[in-house]
């Protein structure tokens, strides 16, 4: 792949193979959507958990634009938070609609020539929120709000035809299959999760027979939204995008923004979120315009810490056993029993 974060400039006619340098890949594709020649420069790595991510810098002579591509790292199957062909697919349906999202010029399969599932999409500038109380301001906490009313913007998109790209609609015990599927196998530390099985019986058996199905992100805070100086630029990360109960993403947003749902040494970082929980669930009752039953928020809130403990020992087996390096699970999971015993308030409440 070369340097992706030399800053030379490569330009390339012709078609690039799949073992030339990543901007030449680049420039060989951009050359034949445009018809121009193309030069790229500025290739960089850009922070991440899912898929392997750069921005780059592209220049056809008549413009110079800062775009971005995303794909999968040599060999890993194209599924699940992998699939970055649906993640652009989903992104596309959701252009012109009032949650903003990146634009997507193109996207390919593995006959593309980068040998692998991609997409290029326009690179949006802006900047997150401050993660420390004592340095944020007024502007952060209304920033926070525009965050939440996009939240409910979202999930008021009709989605009757969004299947093609979204997949069908999933209901809430199809997410309990799929998370008991992470948590049932021998190598998760389940001497770790606290009374993970009691909440498990108590969500499934108080789960709300209707719920409100939409297009759910999945994990739609923050720093998966880009900011400009008075609204959101952005929402990014649609890695788990699927149809299902919206009450969901509210529900993952304010458990995050609850300092209660860690052991003390990790409640500050409920501070990131900026705004409590009520202030989350006010505001986003306000934006949806319609009303929501108490008792079907304080499920989905703890649904919500049920889900993130069994990912934190999920990633916590994969970091342990040297499959994902990604040591912040480590110090997480000490948080998991916590997580049950808050959830298991939350529904008695």
């Amino acid at each position: 792949m070369g340097s992706p974060d030399s800053p030379s400039t490569h330009h390339m006619v012709g078609v690039a193979g799949s073992d030339a340098p990543l901007a030449d890949r680049l420039a060989a594709l951009l050359e034949s959507q445009s018809g121009r020649q193309v030069t790229v420069r500025q290739v960089t790595p850009l922070a991440g958990h899912a898929g392997v991510a750069y921005s780059f810098v592209t220049d056809d002579g008549v413009e110079a634009r800062k775009m971005m591509v995303r794909t999968i790292a040599p060999n890993a199957p194209a599924t699940g938070p992998s699939d970055v062909v649906r993640q652009a697919r989903i992104m596309q349906s959701l252009r012109g609609s009032a949650v903003p999202v990146p634009q997507i010029h193109s996207l390919g399969d593995h006959t593309s020539v980068f040998g692998r599932p991609y997409f290029v999409a326009e690179f949006v500038e802006g900047t997150g929120l401050p993660p420390k109380r004592e340095d944020q301001e007024d502007v952060h906490a209304a920033l926070a709000r525009s965050g939440v009313e996009v939240m409910a913007r979202l999930h008021q998109i009709p989605c009757t035809d969004l299947d093609s790209a979204w997949g069908p609609p999933r209901g809430v015990h199809d997410e309990f299959e799929r998370l008991h599927r992470l948590f049932d196998r021998p190598t998760i530390d389940a001497s770790r999760a606290g009374r993970v099985e009691r909440l498990r019986e108590r969500l499934l058996a108080s789960a709300p027979e209707h719920f409100s199905v939409g297009c759910v992100h999945g994990d739609l805070h923050f720093n998966n939204m880009i900011f400009g100086p008075n609204d959101v630029r952005s929402v990014i990360d649609w890695e788990i995008a699927f149809l299902g109960s919206t009450l969901l993403d509210l529900g993952m947003l304010t458990f995050y923004a609850d300092p209660q749902a860690g052991i003390p040494e990790h409640r500050h970082r409920a501070e990131r979120w900026v705004l409590s929980p009520d202030e989350i669930i006010e505001t986003y009752r306000t934006a949806l315009g319609t009303a929501i039953a108490v008792d079907a928020i304080a499920w989905h809130r703890a649904f919500a810490g049920y889900r993130f403990g069994i990912i934190t020992l999920f990633n916590e087996m994969l970091h342990r056993r040297g499959k994902k390096h990604d040591p912040m699970w480590s110090d997480t999971i000490r948080s998991v029993p916590t997580m049950m015993e808050r959830s298991l308030e939350l529904l008695d409440s």
